[in-house]
């Protein structure tokens, strides 16, 4: 009998940098932006709200969105593993960032099904 290897199942690709852009604006894009954003700035003094909001999303928001994209794309995986491969015990980062994505689409589910 010979037993042939398994293949390693390849993971996909996107067709096109378009389609990598829009997927990244769709995912950085949520209700905070669209609908909580302008009753904020309302609410808070109008434009002086929008200093202290690029600020951080300078110096915070895009780097991070930067090292989350790169660290996936190096290591070709999921998020719990891409932390586990950099160091085990950095596993509770992706984990971490599983769990807020999860409570994240459950707070839009609620808020989409009620409006």
């Amino acid at each position: 009998v010979e037993v042939k290897p398994k293949e390693k199942d390849e993971r996909g690709a996107w067709g096109n940098k378009v389609e990598y852009l829009l997927a990244c604006i769709g995912l950085a894009v949520g209700l905070g932006n669209v609908w909580r954003f302008p009753y904020l700035c309302h609410k808070h003094g109008g434009g002086a709200f929008l200093i202290p909001y690029l600020i951080c999303l300078v110096f915070e928001g895009v780097p991070l969105m930067y090292l989350e994209m790169a660290v996936g794309q190096f290591f070709r995986s999921g998020s719990v593993n891409c932390w586990s491969k950099i160091h085990p015990m950095l596993r509770g980062i992706g984990v971490g960032c599983v769990c807020v994505s999860m409570l994240l689409c459950l707070y839009y589910v609620i808020i989409i099904a009620r409006c």
